[in-house]
């Protein structure tokens, strides 16, 4: 992990590169696609954030809350308890003498008829508990495909539970947690839900094998995904995961809106699960629509190819429903969690994770969070932001940590130790080299940097994977080449004769041959990538040591 925390843990010898790339042109990174260009995609409303908590209550809100807190909470509180407790037990009815092998998504079968049977009336059940949750009257438009015509059921993400609940005669695909769940998870398991893990990777795996086989086998019901993986203010429709497109087969697309509700129902961000029910249970009443579109055929291109048909049917609904399609995915989500957990506003880890992995593609989930970490550290303030004096602060306190050995640094004119390592300090790390890093970080020209614009900076740097191990080469040759298209045998022997000091004349001269594919005694920008790779370990030729290299 080393190369992906340069920027903090090593920060000479990318301020000295990244300083080398932007004094000659402050606007470097305007006119180089080093970094995904996010400042490109337009600026839509934070979809993870619930639109009522997020602004102050009015007095009429509160008194409302009030009235319904003590006259109709009481009855729906003991209500649900009930009704709950019931399905509860219906359940386990309806599933009593299987074992975990019988639950299995991949070797599991399809309830028997009188187990079903059993189970029905759990559907009024939870058509009964909308009620209580405040959804009087639901309005369906459409009518819900066949099994043969659609195996799979595509529905938007808003409202968890509630969404839930409007489909509970339907299995799911759900994350693991829910399986462990004393409510939820016996009705789930009793409609033979496919529980996913998404940290496992052979979870995942196994998930999309059992859709292949539920949309093969003509025994299963119509299994419900809901395809963007979290929930939504309903305010775009965010990234699909690829899951439930991999079977290429067709699927029923169902939109879920809610129109003309005084509190938002959507179970986002700042809400916990005990706030977000409670939030139902004291609105006085909350509108749902419901509508099922025509099935999506795919074409012979989608069925080969999940990312296709997921972006296509995506926007097909996103089109319906009137709102845009957007790049953040549910990992956003996992970000805004980490945030909260650091004490950050949870806005800091809406970074459009997308449009970041759609450039950065070997960045990881688990990656971002360390590089939130360090983040946190720099906004010891916690607003999300690191303005300039801040990050020069950051940066040489690093330095004076010990990321430079400055134990054979004489004191100028005698002085002390302290006086000679506060002066070492400065000569490193000058206001114009910290200003052109920061420059360079600063994408949107803020005069700060956010958690998404650091991210972006750092994974660059970091080239997780072979294509961004390139991205990364490039940005070290533009530095170097000085806006030419090429380097001379000389530039590029200093740069080899850093990385290896034993190169005789005769050895690089024979590596610039190497590198001159075309003979015409220059190496452009891509015989230098080439060269590169090819000499990734030999030479020690990878993104970071270039970096360092360049210094």
């Amino acid at each position: 992990r080393t190369c992906a925390h340069n920027i903090i843990l090593h920060p000479p010898s990318l301020v000295r590169l990244l300083g080398a790339m932007a004094a000659p042109n402050k606007v470097l990174h305007r006119k180089l696609s080093y970094m995904p260009l996010l400042e490109t995609e337009p600026q839509l409303q934070n979809p993870f954030v619930n639109l009522t908590v997020a602004n102050p209550p009015t007095l009429g809100r509160k008194v409302r809350r009030v009235i319904v807190g003590v006259t109709l909470l009481p009855v729906r509180l003991g209500l649900t308890v009930a009704n709950l407790l019931l399905g509860v037990c219906l359940a386990r009815l309806a599933t009593v003498g299987l074992t975990a092998a019988d639950f299995d998504a991949l070797e599991g079968q399809p309830l028997a008829v009188w187990r079903q049977n059993i189970f029905s009336p759990i559907v009024g059940l939870m058509r009964f508990q909308l009620l209580l949750l405040g959804f009087w009257r639901i309005r369906i438009k459409g009518r819900c495909a066949s099994r043969e015509d659609a195996p799979l059921i595509i529905c938007n993400h808003v409202s968890g539970l509630v969404e839930g609940l409007f489909m509970a005669k339907y299995p799911k695909l759900a994350e693991a947690e829910y399986a462990a769940t004393l409510i939820l998870g016996p009705m789930m398991k009793a409609t033979m839900a496919i529980f996913v893990d998404r940290a496992d990777p052979q979870s995942r795996e196994n998930s999309k094998r059992a859709l292949f086989r539920r949309c093969t086998e003509s025994r299963w019901p119509q299994t419900v995904v809901f395809p963007e993986g979290c929930c939504t203010n309903g305010t775009a429709v965010v990234q699909f995961k690829m899951g439930a497109f991999s079977p290429g087969c067709p699927v029923q697309p169902v939109l879920f809106r809610y129109p003309n509700n005084v509190d938002d129902p959507s179970f986002t961000f700042p809400l916990g699960s005990n706030e977000y029910l409670l939030n139902l249970l004291l609105s006085v009443s909350n509108n749902m629509e419901v509508e099922f579109l025509p099935v999506y055929v795919p074409s012979d291109q989608e069925a080969r190819n999940p990312q296709t048909y997921a972006a296509n049917v995506q926007q097909y609904m996103a089109n319906a429903l009137g709102v845009p399609t957007t790049k953040h995915a549910a990992e956003d989500v996992s970000l805004c969690i980490a945030a909260k957990k650091l004490k950050m506003p949870i806005e800091a880890g809406v970074v459009q994770w997308q449009a970041i992995s759609e450039t950065l593609t070997g960045l990881k989930v688990k990656d971002a969070k360390v590089l939130m970490q360090q983040f946190s550290k720099i906004d010891k303030a916690g607003t999300g932001l690191i303005d300039f004096p801040t990050f020069a602060k950051a940066m040489r306190s690093k330095v004076r940590s010990g990321s430079i050995d400055f134990a054979t640094a004489p004191a100028p004119g005698g002085g002390s130790d302290k006086e000679a390592k506060a002066a070492a300090v400065e000569s490193v790390l000058s206001d114009e080299e910290l200003h052109s890093i920061f420059d360079l970080l600063d994408l949107d020209s803020t005069g700060s940097i956010n958690f998404q614009e650091y991210l972006c900076g750092v994974a660059v740097l970091n080239g997780h994977g072979p294509e961004d191990q390139e991205t990364s080469i490039k940005w070290v040759f533009d530095s170097l080449a000085k806006d030419h298209l090429h380097f001379t045998k000389e530039q590029l022997d200093v740069l080899l004769h850093r990385a290896m000091p034993s190169l005789d004349s005769s050895q690089l001269d024979d590596l610039f041959s190497e590198a001159d594919s075309d003979a015409d005694g220059l190496v452009s920008r891509e015989e230098f990538i080439a060269f590169a790779k090819r000499h990734r370990e030999d030479l020690g030729l990878n993104a970071s040591r270039l970096s360092a290299l360049a210094a």
